[in-house]
């Protein structure tokens, strides 16, 4: 801790006090003050997480770019001698989310999934939570959700043995019915992370955005995982179809968008994140016959 208030003082921030503050599980986390300004520090290994910061600061830019979203500023990100990462953020306080922000949210999101690209993926590999998500560009959302996203986390719940053969197989399965159960659609720019805590109400009165895994995908994704977890207001979900419907069957179609979100919780959490997997999977089991 030493070495990274030193290298704060070198930034010229004006730093005088740091806190330990409650940040999810992945990071160390602190506000920090100055005279003037307080700013919102993520610490983590460098070495086990090669870039993890760099890459969350790149996700921030992304979507401030697009002028649609509140997301923190990045003042600063880097690595100590010692093998720590870091990241400076502005440092937002904390509001209360009412009907009109989840509203507005909605129509965010909406015109957000309309930045298109012509391909699915990103130009690099990048972070959800501390999991190395793989996003080579594929000309398909069947090739890139199956060979980017499923069969990649399938193979590491398999290698903790939180899953069986007849699991994999099953998401073999699952793979090859793709085609016929998303609706074709061009990749939409995404979050890739939008659940609950990922969404910050501040005292402004605006719903900004925090910690992405953004790359170009199928939009249902980004819906998918926000109902997964719960915590949005319905009214969100109105607006957003007032903006871009979406394709008829999305209800159906949707345990298989969360599919991936819950085998990520599954690889970090286990516990009954691991039976909710099982549990889409079980549905190709009958043509492993």
């Amino acid at each position: 801790m030493n070495e990274i208030l030193e290298r704060l003082k070198a930034l010229n921030l004006g730093i005088e006090n740091i806190f330990p503050v409650k940040g999810g599980d992945i990071n160390d986390t602190y506000r920090i003050e100055s005279y003037q300004d307080k700013y919102f520090l993520k610490l983590n290994t460098a070495q086990n997480f090669p870039h993890l910061f760099q890459k969350e600061a790149q996700g921030l830019e992304t979507i401030a770019n697009t002028g649609l979203f509140k997301v923190p500023q990045v003042i600063k990100f880097g690595e100590t001698d010692n093998n720590f990462q870091y990241l400076i953020l502005e440092w937002m306080d904390r509001g209360s989310a009412h009907l009109d922000h989840w509203q507005k949210l909605g129509h965010q999101l909406a015109q957000f999934h309309q930045i298109s690209n012509d391909k699915f993926g990103w130009h690099e590999d990048n972070y959800i939570a501390i999991i190395l998500q793989p996003n080579q560009m594929k000309s398909t959302w069947e090739d890139f959700y199956a060979n980017n996203r499923i069969l990649p986390m399938v193979k590491l719940l398999a290698d903790k043995k939180l899953i069986t053969t007849k699991d994999v197989k099953s998401a073999e399965v699952l793979c090859k019915e793709l085609p016929s159960i998303f609706p074709k659609e061009n990749p939409a720019l995404l979050h890739g992370d939008l659940w609950n805590g990922n969404i910050l109400p501040t005292v402004q009165g605006e719903m900004a955005l925090i910690d992405p895994a953004v790359y170009y995908g199928h939009r249902e994704m980004d819906l998918a995982i926000a109902d997964l977890f719960g915590g949005f207001d319905e009214s969100f979900f109105n607006a957003y179809e007032e903006i871009y419907p979406l394709e008829v069957g999305f209800n159906e179609r949707k345990p298989v968008a969360q599919l991936f979100p819950l085998l990520v919780h599954a690889f970090l959490f286990e516990g009954y994140y691991v039976k909710d997997v099982k549990t889409i999977l079980k549905k190709y089991q009958y043509k492993l016959q």
